[in-house]
């Protein structure tokens, strides 16, 4: 028998996730000597031995990796024999961590929530129970490399037990740096208003399930940030909950204790059970069943609820004495703000809100809220990608220079990437508020120190009002590269599909408002897009927006402003549409229109959608973002589908560009509203804006030899009208394009920025080329 070496580089999601003493232990089985070290940018395997040993290794390191591990790349070699005695675990090595991968935040495993509810286990009722397998990870990281002491759990020193437990190989808890029990880790409390300590330990928790119970509304701190919560079974409290956070209809996400309970509320066929329980435990909107038994103030007006299942030990309990309970988790910020994060911050900023705080003392080093998916056309879509995804890498096609994208104003991330990795942040939300734009600055400064990503090229939106723009400018300088919102939406999309640098597609961004190319406001748009630039070949007729962004707040703005054109004032007047300052609104309006003062245009899909909302008066004043054409959605589930609305092309401007005419569109179901209800003229709007959207895609990708066609904005959530476009482009012998990994919505912006700047060929150019 001879003796080989092989020394390998592993990297990928493998750090804070058991591979280390997985390593050993594989090892061991396979009698191999030799030793595993974590380099922070990779793992480095030293293995000695029998060549079919040494095969067999490597046979079944993929196979029976950890769960949490991924593996991005595996590179081998075969190097001199050192004759190593054993097989060991080298300790961490401090330095550059370039491209270092952090796992994200699981969901307590199964066999730590089996231990949680075991009376003759030390971790009986110990709700910071975790092991290598689940817990915290990203939201407890300081620094690197990713070892205790660059944590928050450094705060906590381990006791006898815990520390025999960490530093045993074959323990599952060897060195998983959450790692505590109640005699070394966080302490648990319930507190009242004042904040003044009620009870603690289980006790805490007990007390606060029976308040959820009674009727009080509940501050929860947890791996990310804190809730709000409340009994959703109970109109009493959500509406009171609803007063308190001044949100009369947005929807609130529940909480159940399982699946078997979220089935006697939402729909869980297909692939929304798979995300609902899944270790990564993301908000999943699903369809109401039909025998919803919550209160219908969770999700006034809309057919689906998001539903999440527990994922921290905390939560877990909260169910252990009422298991059919169902609760109101909703995020504790704002509308567009941070999430709260840290106890004194929640009790000042939530003073009012809430009754009682069930607190810990565990620091939150990063903020991260929860991911929230929808199931569009089929597949997964991420409405917001955070906790449990992030800071896991996107993998690119190809290798770009080592750049950043700030994002937009709106939903906003931010992303860095290098040579074949992209770093997409947690959600940060709308950067127009201060404390926003503060949170998005640190998002930066610590994505950067995470990674070790030093971006050589910033790159931000085009609109010259963002604050992210300024920021991205005052960052990067005059070289900073400026993309058009809507092509970042088209890269992004590119990019989260792997096409590779030469690939042409046929891009169709619909979403509320994103700076033209042209200063005028797009939101409809047909592209021909490749890596290295655009043009604009076709869009949705431009419409008045009487007010410019009050449009987007009252719909019925719109409404006036796409039919002021085709009927007459008196006409005007008489349509059902409501103003917040009633009829002195309305005329200011009819005067601005008539005048053209105030008037911006805009060819955005979600103003449309909005218009048709407040026309059939199905959703008359917006209260939330995307409620108009949310609504309308779940008005549209309703219909049979008896009307067809008129689909009419165009050709617009000097240029004759190809536009789809939404005027008519609107005008039909006008002229219609008597004869038919509500409902089934929402199908209809909707049915025809996809099918026009379609026709004139496929019209223009064969004229030019586009093969692939892809659909990107925040649109794209609308089931009905991205299943219609996708089933339509399909049926015409295209591919269709959807987003994978990256939100479909304002989220994927960063990204989309961050592969214009790492691809970047001309150096003195602060804008891409609007021609392909």
């Amino acid at each position: 028998m001879q003796n080989e070496s092989r020394l390998l580089h592993i990297t990928g999601i493998v750090q804070g996730v058991g591979f280390r003493p997985f390593i050993y232990q594989l090892a061991k089985a396979n009698g191999l000597s030799g030793y595993v070290k974590n380099l922070g940018n990779y793992v480095e395997i030293l293995i000695e031995g029998d060549r079919e040993c040494l095969d067999n290794f490597l046979k079944e390191l993929p196979e029976k990796k950890p769960p949490l591990a991924k593996i991005t790349e595996l590179r081998t070699k075969n190097v001199p024999f050192s004759g190593y005695s054993g097989f060991i675990i080298v300790p961490s090595e401090s330095g550059v961590f370039e491209n270092s991968i952090i796992p994200p935040d699981t969901a307590i495993c199964e066999q730590c929530r089996s231990e949680i509810f075991d009376p003759s286990s030390r971790y009986y009722h110990y709700p910071f129970t975790v092991c290598t397998n689940c817990g915290p990870r990203y939201t407890t990281v300081r620094t690197l490399p990713y070892d205790r002491e660059n944590t928050t759990m450094a705060d906590f020193p381990l006791c006898p037990e815990c520390e025999k437990e960490y530093t045993d190989p074959l323990n599952r808890r060897y060195h998983a740096q959450p790692v505590c029990c109640p005699k070394c880790g966080p302490e648990i409390w319930l507190s009242d208003r004042e904040g003044n300590v009620l009870s603690r330990g289980y006790e805490a928790i007990a007390s606060a399930s029976d308040l959820l119970q009674e009727g009080s509304i509940l501050a929860v701190k947890g791996f990310g940030g804190f809730h709000i919560a409340c009994n959703a079974r109970q109109e009493e409290p959500v509406n009171e909950l609803r007063r308190r956070l001044k949100r009369p209809e947005q929807p609130f996400a529940v909480m159940a204790k399982n699946a078997g309970v979220a089935e006697s509320f939402a729909d869980l066929e297909g692939a929304g059970r798979e995300y609902l329980t899944s270790h990564r435990r993301p908000i999943t909107v699903l369809p109401r069943s039909e025998e919803f038994n919550l209160a219908d103030s969770v999700s006034p007006g809309l057919h689906n609820i998001g539903v999440m299942l527990p994922y921290t030990g905390t939560q877990n309990l909260l169910f252990d004495r009422v298991p059919d309970a169902v609760y109101v988790m909703t995020s504790a910020n704002l509308p567009g703000r941070p999430m709260v994060v840290d106890n004194r911050e929640a009790l000042e900023k939530l003073k009012g809100i809430v009754d009682f705080y069930l607190l810990h003392n565990r620091v939150i080093a990063n903020r991260n809220d929860d991911t929230v998916i929808r199931i569009v056309n089929g597949q997964a879509a991420f409405i917001r990608r955070s906790r449990g995804y992030v800071p896991e890498p996107v993998e690119l096609p190809f290798e770009i220079e080592a750049s950043i994208g700030v994002g937009a104003e709106m939903n906003s991330t931010v992303t860095v990437a290098k040579g074949k990795l992209a770093y997409i942040s947690q959600y940060i939300g709308n950067t127009s508020h201060v404390e926003t734009y503060r949170y998005h600055s640190e998002v930066v400064r610590h994505l950067i120190r995470l990674t070790g990503i030093e971006p050589l090229h910033w790159s931000c939106d085009l609109h010259p009002s963002f604050n992210t723009t300024r920021f991205a400018l005052k960052m990067g300088g005059e070289n900073t590269l400026k993309i058009q919102h809507h092509y970042a939406h088209m890269l992004a999309l590119m990019a989260d599909n792997s096409l590779p640098l030469g690939s042409r597609i046929l891009g169709i961004a619909l979403d509320g408002v994103g700076y033209g190319g042209d200063g005028t406001i797009w939101g409809g748009e047909l592209f021909e897009s490749s890596y290295f630039g655009y043009e604009r070949i076709g869009h949705l007729l431009p419409q008045p927006m009487p007010g410019g962004d009050l449009a987007s707040r009252v719909p019925s703005r719109m409404v006036l402003g796409i039919l002021f054109e085709k009927l007459g004032r008196p006409e005007l007047e008489k349509l059902p549409l409501v103003f917040p300052q009633g009829d002195r609104e309305l005329s200011t309006v009819l005067k601005q229109l008539e005048t053209g003062i105030n008037v911006v245009q805009s060819s955005s899909t979600g103003r449309v959608l909005d218009a048709a909302s407040a026309l059939l008066e199905i959703c008359k004043i917006r209260t939330y973002d995307g409620e108009p054409a949310m609504k309308l959605e779940s008005a549209a589930k309703k219909s049979t589908h008896v009307v067809d609305l008129p689909i009419v092309f165009k050709k617009y401007g000097g240029s004759g560009v190809p536009v789809l005419d939404t005027t008519e569109l609107l005008l039909g179901a006008y002229e219609l509203s008597g004869k038919y209800s509500p409902e089934n003229l929402a199908f209809a709007v909707e049915e025809s804006l996809a099918k026009g959207i379609s026709e004139l895609s496929l019209s223009l990708a064969a004229k030019r030899g586009l093969e692939k066609i892809g659909l990107s904005g925040g649109v794209a959530y609308n089931d009905h009208i991205t299943s219609c476009i996708a089933g339509t482009v399909a049926e015409a012998g295209f591919e269709f394009l959807a987003h994978r990994q990256a939100p479909c919505g304002d989220g994927c912006i960063s990204f989309g920025q961050a592969i214009a700047g790492g691809l970047r060929t001309d150096p003195e150019s602060n804008q891409v080329p609007e021609r392909v």
